[in-house]
């Protein structure tokens, strides 16, 4: 999955990839947590290394349910899409999370 956006409360954009799109690039930095690894840009990095530490929880939608905050492809997309916002564009999004199932 590649996540592009734009970080406000940074003021600069974002890259976030995932899985088989996790390939190494230029700037890219990587995050590991229980095994998974994503590579995102320095400031998304940062911001995603505090979170993990300090707040690890993602909201799945607007209204919830708050989960752990995982870097599986669903929960780290919710956790950019209502937590640090921004989201412009996804390739390759996994399909609905059936954890917000008739919601």
């Amino acid at each position: 999955m590649v996540v592009t956006g734009y970080d406000d409360r940074n003021g600069c954009g974002y890259v976030l990839r995932t899985g088989a799109d996790a390939t190494p690039t230029p700037g890219a930095q990587t995050v590991s947590h229980d095994g998974v690894t994503v590579l995102a840009t320095p400031e998304l990095a940062a911001t995603l290394r505090d979170a993990l530490t300090y707040r690890a929880v993602a909201q799945l939608s607007w209204t919830g349910p708050e989960v752990a905050l995982t870097l599986d492809d669903r929960t780290v997309l919710a956790w950019l899409r209502f937590t640090v916002g921004g989201v412009l564009t996804v390739s390759g999004a996994p399909g609905p999370d059936p954890r917000v199932a008739g919601r």
